[in-house]
């Protein structure tokens, strides 16, 4: 949760019909406030200063325009503003989350699954920003707050509207060790100053320092326009990614859709690579990487009566049901994530554990190809195809000294996906795991 200060004898106690109730944050534009609505819901509340001139004023006025513009999903929404009075205001949604750089201040690096679901959330977000004719111009890890349903990009105070055949702005704006070369050589800015900063952010979040450094702006900007980052500590599946977003000629940068397109492992159309990503991204930050419910083992029923002769087959018969029961449910515990409600065991129809050619599956099934053993490449990769039956399918995976172009997602009939996986050492294999569909595992022959 955001630290929220109280509000000091100067602070209004209400804005408009919102009522004060703690800073949540101040800088030298306005004050950030959290309030509560007529109808009791938390809202976010940022003020203008009374002393700012009618430069600062006008970027208000912009925050306003280019926040309405942008998809809800992916920014906190505007609910209200008054741009025009003595003292102006915007009232947004409050999202309840610590934001990026918090995290990593307290935290130190992302754990590769939570590494992940950012890259996937945050490049969603961008590609919705740009889908909306709009560039950020100072994404950074302060300005993406981390919600209970994927994280939010805000502070649009410094955004700018692409017109139509514009090449972008060349003012000089932004946050110094994520700003990109074209922004510190005041070249024309567009979307792919935008990539450069999510790949920062990305590698900030990685290793826990800003790649370019934070000490002075020269060294900051020097280092932007003629060095390469260190991306070592920038897991392999992510780093290519990172690497091509921060090439120093902007041209030559993935756009915002293409991250999200190779980092959900296939392509499609705008609307549905942006729906596919929010999907992904709507967890919460900190969710453990299974977010799948394994069910209980079914009880097994007793064994059959054995004959006279061989009577002592019996309690050992009896010992071996007890510990396999006991065994499947030590794992169904360690494998269950305690942040979700435990999710239903959806019976199948018929008798067969598994579906026949002939029978319809009760609930969607998850096919894996090739799946057992299957032969790596010089680079010890190898591809497998994840395709779906019956309908759209959530999987989830486990893996022993592999890698993986994608550890979890959702395929959906007549869209498969492909991962890459890339052996380490020694025995490599990947559990592919979904709901209602056995448990298929691939093994890497010549790892």
């Amino acid at each position: 949760m955001p630290d929220i200060a109280p509000l000091r004898p100067d602070d209004p106690r209400r804005v408009g019909a919102f009522a004060l109730q703690g800073r949540l944050g101040a800088g030298g534009q306005g004050i950030v406030y959290l309030g509560t609505g007529p109808d009791g819901v938390q809202v976010a509340v940022k003020v203008l200063r009374t002393s700012i001139g009618e430069e600062d004023r006008a970027r208000f006025v912009r925050e306003l325009a280019v926040a309405r513009r942008v998809a809800r999903f992916c920014t906190a929404q505007v609910l209200d503003a008054d741009v025009d009075g003595d003292r102006p205001y915007i009232v947004s949604e409050y999202v309840p989350g610590p934001s990026l750089a918090r995290v990593v201040a307290e935290r130190g690096p992302l754990p590769p699954a939570q590494l992940e679901r950012l890259a996937i959330g945050t490049a969603t977000a961008l590609a919705a920003i740009h889908q909306a004719g709009i560039v950020h111009r100072d994404f950074k890890p302060g300005n993406v707050l981390l919600g209970e349903d994927g994280p939010r990009v805000i502070d649009f105070g410094v955004a700018k509207a692409l017109d139509p055949g514009s090449t972008g702005s060349s003012a000089v704006v932004g946050t110094p060790s994520y700003m990109a070369p074209e922004q510190v050589g005041a070249a024309p800015v567009g979307p792919p100053a935008d990539v450069w900063a999510w790949g920062v952010t990305i590698a900030f979040a990685s290793a826990a320092r800003p790649v370019f450094g934070a000490d002075t702006i020269p060294a900051v900007m020097g280092r932007i326009l003629h060095s390469e980052p260190d991306l070592s500590a920038v897991p392999e599946p992510l780093r290519p990614l990172v690497r091509a977003a921060l090439a120093k000629d902007p041209a030559a940068r993935p756009a915002a859709a293409e991250l999200l397109m190779r980092l959900i492992g296939h392509g499609g159309g705008d609307a549905e690579i942006l729906a596919e990503g929010r999907t992904l991204a709507a967890t919460r930050w900190d969710a453990p990487p299974q977010t799948r419910v394994m069910p209980p083992p079914p009880v097994q029923p007793p064994p059959p009566p054995v004959k006279q002769g061989n009577r002592w087959l019996a309690p050992i018969a009896v010992s071996v049901v007890a510990l396999l029961i006991a065994a499947g449910a030590v794992i169904w515990a360690l494998t269950k994530d305690p942040g979700k409600p435990q999710a239903r065991n959806t019976p199948r129809t018929g008798t067969s554990a598994q579906p026949t050619a002939s029978d319809k599956p009760a609930t969607p099934q998850l096919v894996v190809s090739p799946a057992g053993r299957v032969a790596v490449d010089a680079k010890k990769q190898a591809v497998v195809t994840l395709t779906a039956e019956g309908g759209p399918v959530d999987w989830t995976s486990n893996q022993t000294n592999v890698t993986m172009s994608r550890t979890y997602g959702t395929v959906r009939p007549g869209q498969p996906v492909q991962i890459t996986l890339t052996a380490l050492s020694g025995i490599a294999f990947v559990s592919f795991k979904a709901e209602g569909t056995p448990e298929q595992q691939v093994s890497l022959n010549g790892g």
